[in-house]
């Protein structure tokens, strides 16, 4: 995927973490670790309304690390940038710096461990929804557990802190307090649950029927069309009282459970199984998000959603080095406070709620290049074929997606 308009300093990034990768042998000193990607897709929407149309979509990312003081301190960079193939500008570029302490505790051989991260996030958009970029940061601090080999316990907190240079009726604040248990049983089985309860603030709703706000911040109720304007939706609020800002507050708990077992010495499956129930007020827009954009935490925002989802998986590497994945999930989506749109941006007869169900899968094979030639730098083709069926009573999530993507990877 490509960035938004700064569309140079895309290949400029990819092309000096690249050139990194290769000339990190010679860099005896730091050798951090560095990872690239690169690929293109071809997609073929077919939107009932419209018709079937073919896009094609870059996507590009770079991961690079380097841990210090005995492997306690870890400094990170990450970067993303794309577009998706969705009509209008939905470009994106974001990039996320940031750093974990590990402080190990409980003996000589301590095997219990507290974590404290922070990092920052800068993330900008293209036209279609320039209006939601946004400056984040991020602090966290979790504690590990291990009583034994084949248990580890963990449990923590995590805030986050928002601002959306463009509509600061947006900004938000985000708490998240978790438990999560981890099983590993004799027959290579790995049980794994799991619970959050979150809470979120707002900096501003608006008490009215059906509202959107504009780039500048000022309150218009409309309807969105498809592909125009600052990609935002008001929620409903039940009332056709005149507009005012009041405290926004929502709540979220998610419950999640994972069993995996490993069927041979390289082939490993799973099963997965997530649940999200809202409370307390609801966001007070909603982005409009392109397609395929599912669950990034931020603009396809939890606490606007009720939500169950089931995921399957299966990985096989071969003697070859070869690594084969396939996935399939299963999701069920209900809008506590988004109504549904026609393509013209207007509401259905008696105003119902936005409902997605959805179904996903993926197989991609993964290909080592040059084994055995390119020392510490390891070089990959990756090539995915990706099926997506979104059903929705709003029109502007009621597609079927196929696409095949191939690309390269490179890590040292």
């Amino acid at each position: 995927m490509i960035p938004n308009g700064r569309t140079c300093a895309f290949p400029t990034v990819l092309a000096l973490a690249t050139a990194c990768v290769l000339w990190a042998p010679a860099a005896a000193i730091a050798q951090p670790a560095i990872s690239a990607s690169i690929g293109r897709a071809l997609s073929s929407m077919d939107e009932p309304a419209i018709g079937v149309e073919r896009r094609q979509t870059t996507a590009g990312s770079v991961e690079a690390e380097h841990v210090a003081a005995g492997g306690r301190l870890r400094l990170f960079y990450e970067f993303d940038g794309g577009t998706f193939a969705t009509e209008g500008d939905w470009r994106y570029l974001e990039n996320i710096a940031g750093a974990t302490v590990r402080l190990p505790f409980g003996g000589e051989k301590p095997k219990h461990a507290v974590y404290l991260t922070a990092n920052g996030i800068w993330r900008d958009n293209g036209s279609s929804w320039s209006a939601v970029d946004y400056r984040g940061v991020r602090v966290m601090a979790n504690v590990e557990l291990r009583p034994r080999d084949t248990a580890t316990y963990r449990f923590g907190y995590r805030l986050d802190g928002r601002n959306f240079p463009d509509l600061p009726a947006l900004d938000q604040v985000q708490h998240d307090g978790f438990v999560s248990l981890l099983f590993n049983l004799p027959s290579r089985t790995t049980l794994v649950g799991e619970a959050h309860v979150g809470a979120k603030s707002y900096a501003a709703t608006v008490d009215t029927n059906w509202a959107v706000v504009e780039a500048g911040g000022t309150m218009a109720p409309r309807g969105m069309g498809r592909g125009v304007g600052p990609g935002l939706r008001g929620t409903w609020m039940g009332s056709a009282a005149a507009s005012t800002v009041t405290e926004n507050n929502a709540g979220m708990v998610v419950v999640f459970g994972r069993v995996a077992q490993s069927l041979s010495d390289r082939t490993g499956a799973w099963l997965q199984y997530s649940q999200r129930a809202t409370f307390g007020r609801v966001p007070p827009v909603v982005v409009t998000t392109p397609a395929l954009f599912f669950d990034d935490g931020v603009y396809d925002d939890p606490f606007a959603s009720d939500a169950r989802v089931v995921t399957a998986a299966l990985k096989h590497e071969f003697a070859s080095g070869v690594t084969l994945d396939v996935d399939v999930a299963r999701m069920l989506k209900d809008y506590t406070a988004a109504l549904a749109l026609d393509l013209a941006g207007t509401t259905f007869a008696g105003d119902p709620l936005r409902s997605d169900r959805i179904w996903r899968s993926s197989a991609g094979v993964s290909i080592p290049m040059f084994p055995g030639r390119s020392g510490p730098v390891a070089v990959n083709l990756d090539v995915t074929y990706a099926f997506t069926r979104h059903r929705s009573n709003d029109a502007f999530y009621n597609y079927t997606s196929h696409g095949v993507a191939t690309g390269f990877s490179f890590s040292y």
